[in-house]
């Protein structure tokens, strides 16, 4: 049987479909990440208003204390700002990263296909030539002079 002239291109691809899944699988990580802080930074903002507004029920306002808190929390407004752009940029590499691994799984099974075909084909000539030589051996045995 004739050896698949495109296996090394096959391999090449399925190397290529690896690295794509090593990728996507980072970017998720990544992504993930991102969302652990942003609700890690969301709960230290909703701790921090519930501070703000249990020292405005109280009789005796600290404004010091309260002023802290409000700076605080305008700090920890900014950070949720840049860490909601981060996870649009992450999830648009998510996106580009799942894209790339759809694409290299196609060309990996489009050249298994041509595979299958060519070992289909190789086999059915095969078998062919096999039949051709029984044919020619039973023709030679039974030939009479």
């Amino acid at each position: 049987m004739k050896p698949f002239r495109l296996d090394k291109v096959l391999d090449y691809r399925k190397h290529l479909r690896v690295e794509a899944r090593n990728a996507l699988a980072a970017a998720l990580a990544d992504e993930r990440t991102l969302l652990d802080n942003r609700a890690k930074v969301g709960r230290q903002k909703k701790t921090q208003m519930d501070q703000l507004s249990s020292f405005t029920r109280s009789d005796v306002i600290n404004v010091e204390a309260a002023a802290r808190r409000r700076y605080f929390t305008g700090q920890l407004d900014i950070q949720i700002m840049i860490l909601d752009e981060q996870l649009a940029q992450a999830r648009h590499i998510v996106e580009l990263r799942r894209t790339t691994l759809v694409t290299a799984d196609q060309e990996v099974k489009a050249l298994e296909r041509l595979r299958e075909t060519h070992v289909a084909e190789e086999v059915a000539s095969d078998l062919r030539r096999t039949e051709i030589e029984l044919g020619e051996q039973w023709q030679s045995s039974n030939w009479k002079w």
